[in-house]
Parts: C-alpha cells; structure tokens; sequence
C-alpha cells in the first residue's frame, strides 16, 4: 500500500456518510410529524391509521438490516448503495401521489428498505473501514448528519407544505435524495482505503503485507456463539426502547404537565441541536475513555434527563433535559456501531452490524407498545419514566457483561485493547 500525500480520502468518505445522513435518513426517520396533519386533514383518515407506515417502515428496516449486512459484502458498493438509495427516494416520490392510505403503507416497505440499506449500515460500515484512530469521533461526526438534517430540513419541509402542499414537499425530498446522495455514491464513496492504494487513518505500513490484508476479528459465525455478543445485541433492544419510548409520547407527556405549546416547539427544535452535539462528543468520549466509561456517562445522561423531564413544564430543566436526552439517545446511534467493532473486530463487520442493527430498530418497534403497557397500568407518564429509569439500568449491566465477556483475537492496532479499560 502506498503513503500519498494531501488531504487523507477518508475526509472525503466521512463527509460523505454526513450528508447520506442529513438527505436520506433524517428525512426518512425524523420529518414524520411534519405530514401528519396536512396529509390526514386532505386525504380523510385518522393520525393513528397515518402512522402506522412509521411501524411498517420500522420493521421492513429490521428484517432488511442483517440482509443488507451482507449484500454489502458481495455487491459493488456503489451498485449496492444506489440501488437502496433509488428505493428510498422512489417511496418519497411514491408518497406524492398517494391516495389511499394503503398507498403509504406500500411504499414504506421500500422506504424501510433505504433507511438502514443505504443510510445506517453503508455509512457506519465505510467509517469503520476507513478509521482505526478517531473511530468514534468519526463515527460521531458523520451520524449526527441526522441531527443536522432534522435541523435545516424541518423549517424548509414546513415552507413547502404551507405553500405549495405536503404532495410537493413529499416529491422535493424524493427528488433531494436523487441530487445529492446518488452522486456521491458514484464520484465519492469507496468501500475500503484498499481500493485507493491507502491505510485507514492510524494504520502503520505493515512489513508483512499478508497481515495487512487480513482484518482483525472474529467471523460472523464465531461472534453469534459468544455471550458477548448477544448480550450486546439484548443491551442495543432495551437502550432503543428506554430512548424512543419517551420520544414519541414527549408531547402529550409535556401538555399534560402544562407545558406551553410555544415552549414544547422550542424544546422540540433544541432537541435536534442537542443531538449533532451529543453525537460528536461521544464519539470523542469513546475514543479518549474507552468503553466503560463512556457507556457510564450514557447511561447516567438518560436517567438525568429523565429527572429533569419530571419538571419539563419549567424552562431550565425543559433545556436540560433535551441536553442529557440527546447524550443518553447515543446508545442507539453511535454505541452500536463502535461497539461491533471494538468487541468483535473489522472482520465481517457489515454482517455483524446487519445483525446488530436488527435490534436497533427492534427497540424503537418495541417502545410503543412496552411505553403503552406501562402508561395504561394507572394512566400516568410518571410510571413510564420510572420504569425507564429502571430499564436504562440494566441497559448498562448487559452493555458491561457484553464488554467484560469480549471474545479475544489478535489486533492489528491497539484500539481493541484501549477501549475496554
């Protein structure tokens, strides 16, 4: 492999993976609410009924993600990444046509399909390649895309349904995507630093170069006979449900406390600030704390905003809550990724992050119904946050057992054994 001089293409990768993050999972995860009125006002059916494509999405991407995992492997990654890509924006398009609700119901089978094909799973994966030193960093800085692109999308999406209706802004999404991810899936984005003659960013040449081509880790097969691993995946399910489950019933909790409705829009708008902030700052965490410590914070970080968000209705612990909330939501975007990687090794790694990744979006289709569950034994959000609280506990002893309980294989860098100190 040769030393090349300029700016490391890693840079270009990373900037990459932050804007596939911005245009194509932002608006597909985070924008929902955004149509919910106008598109169910127009078309004459209920908000529950609306939604129920978020939970068809949701669960399409659960069952595509370890597929997709491993689809990666044996495609060209600009064919792969292209083909999910055109199927996220054609759903968005597909949407602007839409008049049935069953019409939102198919296409969100596609929709699902993009969301962890060509946005979660590609851009963690070609992070992971392309960075042994500031993985976490890295890692941070190209998911809080999502964060960003709630940020700049929301108030653009919001002008274009007042003024021209959600069928327009539906299609100015589809065709968003279009313009900016397939082009840099085209001219940009390269699986491995291999494939430019390069080292990922803190690897030394190696004076063997049979070592340097053989990743480090354990196999797909080995990982799923470990404990570590599936403690792993069972710590990913109960962190997706302790941070989704108080996200989708935030605005009903904070109207029921009194909370104004102008100052429940400015917690919501903070909250996606928080979260590009929070993202950075745990993956640098990871990378200078290492795995228990910085797992520590997370964890602390929820059961800190679920303290404040008893006061919610009061500005300064509202602000502090979407602060601590944004920290602790981490466990489900950042931690997944990096801790497939430092427990498992770069080997195989897009298989098993497929699998991992299941477990992501099995929590958050899981929090509505435990959320619900909890909230109809006596009808109180003061229950739910308690047993969140709870939950976030022994989301942290299985993340701890699955550390303590790693399989061991040889690095080829010291990363591996820095992180679980």
């Amino acid at each position: 492999m040769e030393k090349k001089g300029g700016i490391f293409y890693g840079w270009w990768i990373l900037l990459s993976g932050f804007l596939i993050m911005t245009f194509l999972y932002a608006p597909i995860a985070n924008l929902v609410s955004l149509f919910t009125k106008p598109v169910t006002e127009e078309l004459g059916f209920g908000r529950a009924e609306f939604t129920m494509y978020y939970t068809v999405m949701a669960t399409t991407a659960m069952i595509i993600a370890p597929i997709a995992g491993r689809l990666m492997k044996k495609l060209d990654v600009r064919v792969y990444m292209t083909i999910f890509t055109l199927l996220g924006a054609g759903a968005y398009i597909g949407f602007s046509f839409a008049t049935e609700l069953i019409h939102f119901l198919l296409f969100a089978v596609p929709m699902g399909m993009a969301l962890a094909g060509a946005g979660l799973i590609p851009v963690s994966v070609l992070i992971t390649n392309w960075f042994n030193a500031k993985r976490g960093l890295s890692l941070g800085i190209a998911l809080s895309g999502t964060g960003f692109g709630s940020m700049i999308l929301s108030p653009l999406v919001t002008w274009i349904i007042t003024a021209h209706g959600w069928r327009t802004a539906y299609l100015v999404i589809g065709i968003l995507i279009l313009a900016v991810i397939v082009p840099l899936i085209m001219f940009v984005i390269k699986l491995s630093p291999a494939d430019k003659g390069l080292l990922p960013l803190g690897e030394e040449e190696a004076l063997d170069k049979a070592v340097q081509k053989e990743l480090a880790g354990v196999t797909q097969k080995e990982a799923f006979k470990s404990v570590s691993f599936w403690t792993l995946c069972a710590g990913i399910l109960v962190g997706g449900i302790v941070v989704n489950s108080m996200i989708i019933n935030l605005v009903p909790y904070l109207t029921d406390i009194g909370t104004p409705a102008q100052q429940a829009a400015l917690l919501l708008s903070l909250a996606s600030a928080m979260v590009i902030v929070a993202k950075l700052l745990v993956g640098r965490l990871y990378d200078k704390l290492g795995l228990i410590k910085t797992l520590t914070f997370i964890v602390a970080s929820d059961i800190i905003c679920f303290l404040f968000l008893m006061k919610g209705n009061l500005l300064i612990p509202g602000i502090l809550f979407t602060v601590f909330s944004a920290l602790g939501s981490t466990a489900v975007t950042v931690t997944p990724a990096y801790l497939t990687a430092a427990l498992f090794g770069e080997k195989e790694y897009s298989s098993k992050y497929g699998t991992i990744s299941l477990f992501t979006s099995l929590g958050a289709a899981l929090a509505p119904i435990v959320a619900g569950l909890i909230y109809n034994i006596n009808h109180s959000y003061g229950l739910l946050i308690k047993m969140l609280i709870v939950l976030a506990v022994v989301e942290f002893v299985l993340f701890f057992i699955a550390i303590r309980s790693k399989p061991q294989f040889n690095a080829n860098s010291d990363i591996a054994e820095k992180n679980a100190m």
